[in-house]
């Protein structure tokens, strides 16, 4: 039972490891690994501490594991405590910070030659660092997730994180041969009112595009198709199925192009740009590992644009 009467201090640095672990993990049994003790002693530990702190930190039941709001709190106290305990350490060690494992959320659209290429020369230069990246359609949530850095794609939500911008995304349009060929290639955004457009599916139906020519203004135009799907990867594998025409960051047109999978529609169009933010819990952007893979993913953004 939680006392709620007489919080008392905490004893030691391990009360906080192992409360981060939990968190960070998202169960008792992959605390335990990370930490190298047995789930029981985990549970107890974080009895022990709810006890001395007059809290409920997580709600536990046999399938899940859920945060309080004070358990969120807390997490990013912690979190900042252990992050400059660590640099004091590296500092006294004289090392170059880039060590420990890094854990990184992107969008599937990030994933690029390039993107390899710089955490290629990242971890080829620091023996000690390692990288886990996540590859998700969505945004995560790097507090809930234990994630240590999420890439964002469009104007960040209000939050508690620090955002970071990493540079700007461009978009066209494009098709197969084979659909140009059966359906023909618009000549105007009005056209793409009679052809097959892959569309996103959302709570509304997406009835049109905003595109703009030059560094004109955006402009709504109507857009027919008969595919919608709620998974990205779902409309990449349309668009070169000769489904119908989709919407591609500029340089994966490009690529395609040249390769002749796809062809530009209506080039001189595009979508308006996006920008693309790296958010990431406050005090971390001081670290030398994320300063490191902020600047990975500012080369891979400047390579997509």
């Amino acid at each position: 039972m939680v006392n709620h009467m007489n919080p008392q201090r905490i004893s030691n640095f391990d009360e906080l490891r192992t409360y981060v672990a939990i968190v960070e993990t998202g169960s008792l049994a992959a605390a335990a690994r990370l930490l190298g003790v047995t789930p029981n002693a985990i549970s107890r530990r974080l009895g022990v501490l709810e006890d001395r702190l007059g809290q409920r930190l997580i709600h536990r039941t046999t399938r899940r594991l859920s945060i309080t709001d004070e358990g969120q709190l807390f997490h990013v106290r912690c979190r900042r405590i252990l992050d400059e305990l660590d640099d004091a350490e590296r500092e006294l060690a004289g090392g170059d910070g880039l060590d420990g494992t890094l854990r990184v959320a992107i969008h599937n659209d990030m994933v690029c030659p390039d993107l390899m290429a710089a955490l290629s020369h990242l971890l080829t230069a620091s023996d000690h660092l390692k990288v886990q990246l996540r590859v998700s359609n969505s945004f995560l949530e790097p507090i809930r997730s234990g994630l240590d850095l999420a890439v964002y794609v469009g104007p960040p939500p209000a939050s508690s994180l620090v955002s970071v911008p990493l540079g700007t995304l461009a978009w066209g349009l494009a098709a197969t041969p084979s659909y140009v060929k059966r359906h023909g290639r618009p000549s105007s955004p009005s056209d793409l009112a009679h052809h097959e457009c892959l569309r996103v599916l959302r709570d509304r139906p997406e009835t049109h595009w905003e595109l703009s020519k030059g560094s004109g203004k955006a402009r709504r135009f109507a857009i027919g198709g008969r595919f919608e799907t709620t998974d990205a990867q779902a409309l990449i594998e349309a668009l070169y199925a000769g489904v119908g025409i989709g919407v591609r960051l500029r340089s994966a047109i490009d690529s395609a192009v040249r390769a002749g999978t796809l062809v530009h529609v209506l080039p001189e169009w595009q979508w308006a740009s996006t920008p693309l933010y790296a958010l990431l819990p406050k005090g971390r952007t001081k670290l030398p590992s994320i300063r490191a893979m902020l600047d990975v993913l500012r080369k891979a953004t400047h390579s997509l644009s």
